[in-house]
């Protein structure tokens, strides 16, 4: 590189005039550079100087070292001093050596133009022998120990060192900012404000920051730092929209604040004297200029106690570039983030972001203090849920102290009943994993799991996920769910399909296992031993229920809606009465029997096959009714039971319908009056029946006469003869039966015999003169119609076969009365 060399000073007259001027210069700088640089080079002596310095007060003048970026886009680096007096003996005169830094290119080593104060190439007289040759570099030359003096001089700016930095950041990105005044008594200290913000600054930025360490005129000053004395700085105060004025010798002025995190970082990390860090932090990922994350994380590595906004700042970079950082240093700033007593410590949520960030890259011991902290966290936090932590997350020594802290909230969470679910689940995680006693609380927990579970609205997955954190705590549930099921097999049923419970593990439910494998029956289902018998399938139980409870469970969850019918009472009942009866579904086999409709022909069987337990089994409420409908079997099936033809048959219904009920008694009255209107009927039983002048008997006699089925029978000529035998006998016995069969007489038989053809009617009157010979006339006078003799004649005249009557109609013979 070629630095064009420039030197200015007062002159005695020669070819170029006299006073200040360029007394030596290097070939090549252009007479446009040498006219903006003489504007830029000039020294003014502070107000309160010394007119006629001593060699000692010289020394004590500001010195003017500056970087100005010029019209044509190369840079000047100058330096000028107080000299004194001139050649003529003129006080006032100035030595100013400048280099010219082409357009575009950087220093030497890439060095900022602040390093390069009290470089060994910077001169305080014009040289002798002509132009100077270019330089080809300058040597920084910065004091011995001058780093302790900038770590100390940082750390007694305070936060003005962060408003210092905010305000270059402000001056990087935008043009327009406002430009910033430095007022220090010393120029040194403006030095010192440069060499520390630059060393904070992204590279470029620090290349290209112009700045003057000492003006008179900061009003006229072109740079974007301006270093005054304090008492001149009072002709920029007041203008914040064009200057930004920092003097530490104004007591009055409060340090200026900001919120800029990457310049509170940056001031944080000079007062702790940890300035590598600014090097450092440009070979990271992510590392854009002023991005506070990276440079907030190296802190925290170091132990740099960071703003508070700038741990969050870390973290986002941490999880952005996991890789970026080694184990060893990794660890250190996730245990530096994790500090609760660190401003800014990380909420729960930005702590398992980080967590997630590094699940795979790195060990999970490396990850501990961010688990342990994020488990704390959400353990204290009432709204919140424990995560789930893989095996190995928390190695010793976080898990025993973690156990000690956290074991009274765990358990007082656990024992809330007011506790979410899912933090519910994440407490028993936590109990696990850090070994915190809590079988104590487990029965508690798991009556109300079961409270939920059987609740209408049903079981979540929130109360899934509690049951998977932890296994006694499931087999308990399971276990009540086994004690309910006993007793409410029907809704335990319904919760188990909404629940969708893992019903595996230790033990046997067999009351459970029936109502996971029940669904629901069809109400139109006509006959369910099938579904029962499926159902003990599904569950295991194929051969039988094994105990009266569960087959009380079994029973409960096929019959929900009503009670078996009586065929399925009669196929339950071969499983043993015994077990029924140890079960209480006994009474639902006796309600089968007694409560049966009318038209359940199964009932009367049934009833005889309870009655054969004995009547110690049945109660005396119920004694009676299966009595009587046992005798309604023997009714309906007269020639399979031995006992009908012994007779007293009305009798018998008579007494045992004391103690029934009305439907078994009307039950028994059809099947007694079915019986008597049977020709093959026993002996007796229809005069029993006329003397009981019983009117229920009786009416469900005449209801039975009046039935179509009978009266379709009564089309047969013996069925005729046999009901006239009947209707006109035992007259006068008893007044309920003398209305009941001079009406079945009138109404039912009558117009049955009008509508007999003639030949029937004369079978009928043949049955009537074997059965009863003496009954013949009586029952020819009985069917005379009120017409006359001639025609009752006609119908009962024998015709002679050999001579058919001439008919005296056309081809066709018109219809007889009634369409006979």
């Amino acid at each position: 590189m070629s630095l064009l060399q420039m030197h200015y000073t007062s002159a005695p007259p020669g070819p170029d005039g006299a006073g200040f001027r360029f007394t030596a210069v290097s070939p090549g700088v252009p007479h446009a550079v040498l006219r903006e640089a003489e504007q830029l080079v000039g020294y003014e002596p502070p107000r309160d100087a010394p007119a006629r310095p001593s060699d000692a007060e010289l020394g004590l003048f500001p010195e003017m070292f500056g970087f100005t970026r010029l019209s044509d886009g190369s840079g000047l680096l100058s330096r000028t001093v107080y000299t004194g007096a001139d050649y003529s003996g003129r006080w006032g005169n100035f030595h100013a050596h400048a280099v010219l830094l082409p357009a575009g290119e950087p220093l030497p080593d890439d060095l900022p133009p602040i390093a390069l104060w009290g470089a060994a190439e910077w001169a305080d007289r014009s040289p002798e022998g002509g132009p100077p040759p270019p330089l080809d570099r300058l040597t920084p030359g910065l004091p011995d120990g001058l780093g302790p003096t900038l770590t100390a001089f940082a750390a007694g700016a305070g936060p003005r060192l962060a408003a210092l930095l905010a305000d270059l950041r402000r001056l990087a990105e935008d043009p327009q900012a406002p430009q910033v005044v430095l007022a220090e008594p010393d120029t040194r200290d403006v030095v010192h404000w440069l060499i520390v913000a630059c060393a904070a600054l992204p590279r470029d930025v620090a290349r290209d920051l112009t700045f003057t360490t000492y003006t008179r005129r900061p009003q006229h000053a072109r740079q974007q730092v301006v270093g005054v004395r304090p008492e001149d700085a009072r002709a920029v105060a007041g203008q914040p929209h064009r200057y930004a004025v920092h003097d530490r010798a104004d007591g009055r002025a409060e340090p200026p604040a900001t919120g800029d995190v990457w310049a509170l970082t940056a001031a944080a990390v000079w007062a702790a004297g940890a300035t590598p860090l600014f090097k450092r932090v440009q070979r990271l990922p992510g590392a854009g200029p002023f991005a506070a994350g990276p440079l907030a994380a190296l802190a925290l590595t170091e132990d740099v106690p960071v703003p508070a906004g700038a741990v969050a700042e870390a973290a986002r970079w941490a999880a952005a570039h996991p890789r970026a950082l080694d184990e060893a240093a990794l660890e250190t700033f996730l245990r530096a983030v994790c500090d609760e007593d660190r401003p800014g410590a990380l909420a729960p949520d930005a702590l398992a972001a980080l967590l997630a960030a590094f699940r795979d890259t790195v060990p999970l011991a490396v990850t501990a203090p961010v688990t342990a902290r994020l488990l704390a966290a959400a353990v204290r936090d009432p709204a919140a849920a424990p995560p789930a932590l893989p095996p190995g997350a928390l190695p010793e020594p976080y898990r025993d102290r973690l156990a000690g802290d956290l074991g009274e909230p765990v358990r007082a969470g656990l024992a809330t009943p007011a506790t979410p679910h899912r933090r519910t689940a994440g407490l028993l995680r936590t109990a696990l994993t850090l070994g915190v006693e809590h079988e104590d609380l487990l029965p508690g927990l798991a009556e109300r799991l079961c409270r939920q579970v059987l609740d209408p609205a049903g079981a979540d997955d929130a109360v899934r996920e509690v049951l998977a954190a932890s296994e006694p705590l499931r087999q308990r549930l399971l276990d009540l769910l086994e004690t309910r099921a006993a007793d409410h097999p029907e809704a335990v049923a319904a919760a188990l399909r909404a629940a969708r419970l893992p019903l595996d593990g230790p033990g046997d439910r067999p009351h459970l296992r029936l109502c996971a494998a029940a669904e629901p029956v069809p109400s139109g289902t006509a006959n369910r031993t099938a579904v029962l018998a499926e159902l003990l399938r599904r569950a295991g139980l194929d051969g039988g229920p094994g105990t009266p409870l569960v087959l009380r469970t079994a029973m409960g969850l096929v019959w929900p809606d009503r009670t078996p019918t009586a065929a399925e009472a009669s196929s339950l009942l071969t499983r043993g009465p015994a077990l029924h009866q140890a079960a209480g579904t006994w009474d639902h086999l006796v309600s089968a029997a007694v409560d049966a409709p009318a038209n359940d022909a199964d009932a009367p069987l049934l009833a005889r096959m309870l009655l054969a337990e004995g009547p110690e089994a049945l109660g005396r409420a119920v004694l009676g009714d299966l009595k009587l409908l046992s005798l309604v079997q023997a009714l309906q099936h007269p020639d399979g039971d031995p006992t009908v033809p012994h007779g007293n048959l009305v009798h018998r219904v008579q007494a045992l319908s004391q103690s029934a009920r009305p439907a078994v008694q009307k039950r028994a009255a059809h099947a007694l009056a079915l019986l008597l209107l049977r020709p093959t009927r026993p002996a007796g039983e229809v005069r029993a029946l006329a003397e009981s002048n019983d009117p229920s008997l009786i009416d469900a006699y005449d209801k039975a006469a009046r039935s179509p089925v009978l009266t379709d029978f009564l089309t047969a000529p013996h069925r005729v003869a046999d009901c006239y035998l009947v209707w006109t006998a035992h007259q006068g016995v008893g007044p309920v039966w003398e209305l009941t069969r001079t009406a079945l007489l009138d109404e039912v038989l009558r117009p049955v015999v009008r509508r007999l053809p003639e030949d029937q009617l004369r079978a009928a009157a043949d049955v009537l003169a074997r059965t009863a010979p003496g009954r013949r006339a009586a029952f020819e006078e009985w069917c005379r119609p009120p017409g006359g003799v001639k025609q009752i004649f006609r119908r009962f005249a024998v015709r002679r076969p050999d001579k058919a009557p001439e008919p005296r109609w056309g081809d066709v013979r018109p219809p007889r009365d009634e369409g006979r």
